[in-house]
């Protein structure tokens, strides 16, 4: 070490600079080495009075660095180095691992399905959503009613879509969390009994994803648990919309039925379900749920395509489901919430549809047919 690099570091010491950046400023790779070097010099130079806090001279011509002979070198045998890997054979491996996702998935393709009732009598579909069991604010008589009476009644089938439990893990109100009957494990336990009693019995033709269900659990679990509430039942399960092709007898009716949707308007409570029939599909029957607040209306829709032959078009149905729950954020942000779910008689052998606000009546109807 020569006399210019001994007093540098000199320098750099008495302005309380680490060794470990001395080391690195002179692209050694030992501090000890630096050190030793260093305290064997002093004794050569002595010691000078120290130097006022200037900071380093770092235009001046530094020689190079002083290595101890007795120094060690440090070499690494076995360093993993990553491979330059071609682009295809990750490509390959993102389509594989899309293959098993896709294997492991009971979601519908497309979010499609086909479903067929052999009938050569009118059956009617009841839609309904949004119970929230397990909420203290649920009405849980009428729910127990409502869902006995699906149960006893021939020729009465429900499409479900969504949000089926409270399910509240984590909210941004603490106390929509705490305000539930039941435990969100009481409450999945519930949902796997009638689901699987209302699929033996085959009255459940569909399940829709809803928020509180398949959202929520994404977002705390990164995956929905409502799968394997439903793995050993048939009823196909759709994301948050999707298209059933519906076959009753030998007359084909298409429904497109959501959850939640951003259509929404306080001045018409059917616009989500119309603006999905324009956007989506035009389907027969359009129902959307989430919003708590029912409605039903009943308007021609490309009525040229029935006349023409075609299988879509002809007398539209769009429905907005009601909910069993009645509590402060219903009212805050649903407004006109209320306990309804629309029924639709189908006819098996003329394209015919009757729609009603409540399954009683659509059952007092069909059994005159």
């Amino acid at each position: 070490m020569d006399a210019k690099i001994y007093w540098t570091i000199k320098r750099m010491r008495d302005n309380h600079i680490p060794w470990k950046e001395i080391t690195e400023y002179f692209s050694v790779a030992s501090v000890d080495a630096v050190q030793r070097a260093f305290y064997k010099q002093r004794q050569k130079y002595g010691q000078q009075p120290i130097l006022p806090r200037t900071g380093i001279d770092e235009t001046a011509e530094l020689a190079t660095p002083y290595f101890d002979e007795e120094a060690a070198e440090v070499v690494f045998v076995d360093k993993k180095i990553p491979e330059d890997i071609d682009w295809r054979e990750l490509v390959a491996h993102a389509q594989a691992a899309q293959d098993i996702s896709k294997r492991l998935s009971d979601l519908q393709p497309n979010n499609f399905a086909t479903i067929r009732i052999e009938t050569t009598k009118p059956i009617a579909i009841m839609f309904t959503a949004d119970w929230h069991l397990g909420d203290a604010n649920t009405e849980y008589a009428q729910w127990q009613e409502d869902i006995q009476f699906l149960i006893e009644t021939p020729r009465l089938y429900a499409a479900d879509l969504g949000d089926e439990t409270q399910n509240m893990r984590t909210f941004r109100d603490l106390s929509a969390v705490l305000s539930q009957a039941l435990t969100p494990t009481q409450q999945a336990q519930l949902f796997r009994s009638i689901i699987k009693e209302l699929a033996a019995r085959k009255k459940l033709i569909v399940k829709i994803c809803g928020n509180h269900d398949t959202e929520f659990d994404e977002r705390i679990f990164g995956e929905s648990l409502y799968k394997y509430l439903m793995d050993t039942t048939k009823v196909p399960r759709i994301g948050n919309k999707g298209l059933v092709k519906l076959t009753v007898g030998d007359q084909l009716y298409t429904l497109f039925l959501a959850h939640k949707v951003r259509f929404n308007s306080i001045f018409r409570v059917t616009h989500s379900s119309f603006r999905e029939a324009q956007l989506s599909f035009p389907a027969d029957i359009v129902v959307t749920a989430h919003t708590h607040a029912p409605g039903l209306e009943i308007a021609p829709q490309y009525p040229l395509a029935r006349e023409a032959g075609f299988d879509f078009g002809g007398q539209a149905i769009w429905i907005k489901v009601g909910s069993y729950q009645h509590s402060k954020y219903g009212q805050k942000y649903f407004h006109n919430e209320a306990i309804c779910n629309p029924t639709v008689v189908l006819y098996p052998d003329r394209y015919k549809k009757v729609p009603f606000t409540d399954p009683h009546d659509a059952i007092d109807f069909i059994k005159h047919l």
